[in-house]
């Protein structure tokens, strides 16, 4: 993955939109504030199932996910800006037309330029496949309709993964019989490895399990049968290769966990921890326990071998973990279904590990929701601005299942929530999540709430409210260009100043009241009207006024006028009596006096748009 994401649980910056948004007069968000509503990106006529996500450098992402059983699985994916909005038809695009009737993993990731990696099993040939796709931000399918069929074999071919390079290439891996194979891709879908590489096992399978890039090399982790029986333990393995397709964590791969077994069919994901490593969780079996590993850039493991326990309490049982990182602090966060010793009741609990793998919240581990009759599953966890992003699904009965959701602070205890995110009651599986680029948390899953199936949305806030990704964006950037040219490219100025530009801080909700526009690069001590509209005018590319572009209409209050200050600096709280309700869509510019700065003899200039759905 390779948009620049948050690396720690305690500081990042909130990157804002790019100009090119060109803002529709009507779009509106679509994460919904309402944990009844929530967003549906796959609501076709039967199942819609198996969703992941991907964040994209806009804040935005694509999903991608199975759909339909009519004619089999097929593979499709959609985009969404940073605020939800879809940006290619209502379910998506197909990647492939494919008949199987069940399903079986699949990888998605971005390339360089942004675009989508797809990898999946295809028996739209004469065989089962394994077949790679790149789609571009426009939804084109940039290997042709077919792909890139990256194996050729009669043997059982499974869960393949995906992953792009630094440098623009592509790795793809997958389980070919009995063994891992992967092979390495430029931007073309062209092969850069004459033949695949292969991990093999000494003695019974592999299974490929999980890959990610760091950098321009890739790990891949496996799940290794020790033998060819069924019924044989099951261990975990890694390796780290480099362009070459050489290993560089020595001639085998790491034992990550070769005592006991995983659980059968459990394929443990893992994260990288944005230097050169991996962080690793999973739960073996007798007794059932959660473990977690840090395998450094080197291959060194960070924690004991075979991993650090979540808890030491013998009288219980915990599986299906998910973990965290802070790079900054390297604090690794594993969060876990805890259950009794019969598995009759369910909680939710959670570590916390120091660089070396010392528990942190002590031997037992923080109890965040105390044993009961209602089971949690799928727990996720994410590093986030002000915590851990923690969500899972409760089930009080079978069919009625919500999603929760909650910020969890360093000490262990809830710091916001927990929440509803999806509050009707359902089936609910197949939980993904995500951080995006603006810092929320993105969660989709399957839930049968209308049919057999559909793929779900929420976002969370670093805060726990729910609502729109992004509080505001900026458009219209085409002030200080001669006369209104709406192109920043073209390196125009405005007069002396050099091309004022407006921005926002605070809270979006109404409740609030702290909402306050932010004008910079100003002439000095010369006064200016902040006004807001309804709409931003001509796609957002705003029309010639002045020295500049109005981008703002429809409606339009005046607010306040400034006087900028000796540095060009000038700011104004938004006046909630301008007719501001949750859920509005608002826009907001700055009109200024510039007479020595004046290209087109106007005398006046206009900052940039900014744009602003309300929250309750």
């Amino acid at each position: 993955m390779l948009v620049s994401l948050p690396t720690s649980c305690n500081a990042f910056s909130v990157l804002a939109l790019a100009a090119a948004l060109s803002l529709a007069s009507d779009a509106q968000g679509q994460f919904s504030a309402d944990p009844a509503l929530n967003f549906s990106v796959a609501d076709g006529g039967s199942d819609q199932i198996l969703p992941k996500i991907e964040p994209t450098a806009d804040g935005g992402c694509f999903v991608s996910w199975f759909g339909g059983i009519a004619t089999g699985f097929d593979v499709r994916l959609q985009r969404l800006d940073a605020n939800g909005v879809e940006q290619w038809p209502h379910n998506g695009i197909l990647v492939m037309d494919r008949s199987f009737s069940s399903v079986q993993d699949y990888g998605l990731d971005l390339d360089a330029s942004g675009a989508a990696l797809l990898s999946f099993r295809d028996d739209s040939g004469t065989s089962v496949q394994i077949t790679a796709q790149r789609v571009t931000a426009a939804g084109a399918l940039a290997w042709g309709t077919g792909g890139v069929q990256v194996s050729n074999t009669t043997s059982f071919v499974g869960s393949p993964k995906i992953a792009g390079t630094t440098s623009g290439d592509i790795v793809v891996a997958w389980t070919e019989g009995s063994i891992a194979r992967s092979l390495r891709l430029n931007g073309n879908g062209v092969p850069l490895w004459s033949v695949p590489v292969d991990s093999l096992p000494t003695t019974g399978n592999y299974f490929v399990s999980d890959l990610h890039a760091t950098g321009d090399n890739v790990i891949l982790s496996i799940v290794h049968q020790v033998t060819t029986s069924f019924f044989s333990p099951k261990h975990l393995v890694a390796q780290k290769y480099n362009a070459t397709g050489s290993p560089l964590w020595g001639s085998a791969p790491v034992a990550v966990f070769d005592s006991g077994s995983l659980q059968f069919g459990n394929f443990p994901p893992f994260i990288v921890d944005g230097s050169g490593g991996a962080v690793f969780s999973w739960y073996g079996t007798g007794p059932l326990q959660c473990y977690a590993q840090h395998i450094l850039s080197s291959g060194a493991e960070a924690f004991p071998h075979n991993g650090s326990v979540g808890s030491s309490n013998t009288s219980n049982t915990r599986v299906s973990p998910s973990v965290a990182f802070d790079s900054a602090t390297s604090t690794t966060y594993m969060f876990w279904e805890e259950q009794n010793g019969s598995q009759t009741q369910s909680g939710l609990a959670g570590q916390k590990f120091g660089a070396a793998g010392s528990a942190l919240w002590g031997a037992t581990g923080s109890t965040l929701i105390p044993l009961s009759s209602v089971e949690i599953n799928w727990v996720r966890a994410l590093c986030g601005s002000s915590g851990i992003f923690v969500s899972w699904h409760e089930t009080v009965s079978f069919g009625n299942d919500t999603g929760q959701g909650a910020v969890v602070a360093d000490n262990g205890s809830f710091l916001a929530g927990p929440i509803a995110y999806a509050s009707t009651p359902s089936n609910k599986t197949r939980l993904f999540s995500v951080l995006s680029t603006n810092g929320d948390a993105l969660m989709a899953w399957s839930d049968d709430r209308v049919d057999s199936g559909d793929v779900l949305l929420q976002n969370m806030q670093p805060d726990g409210s729910l609502g729109n990704a992004t509080a505001h964006s900026q458009f219209c950037f085409g002030n200080g260009c001669p006369c209104g040219n709406d192109d920043p490219s073209a390196g125009c100025k405005n007069g002396t100043t050099g091309g004022a530009r407006l921005d926002a801080s605070g809270s979006p909700k109404v409740a609030a009241g702290s909402w306050v526009l932010e004008a910079s690069s100003l002439p000095p001590n010369k006064p200016g009207l902040y006004f807001q509209g309804d709409v931003a005018i001509n796609g957002g590319h705003g029309v010639p006024f002045g020295d500049g572009l109005r981008c703002v209409g429809s409606a339009v209050v005046r607010l306040q006028v400034r006087t900028s200050d000796a540095l060009g600096n000038s700011f104004t709280t938004v006046n909630l009596a301008a007719g501001v309700n949750p859920g509005d869509l608002h826009t907001y510019q700055l009109w200024y006096r510039d007479p020595a700065g004046s290209v087109c003899g106007a005398g006046f200039n206009l900052t940039n748009g900014v744009q602003l759905i309300w929250l309750p």
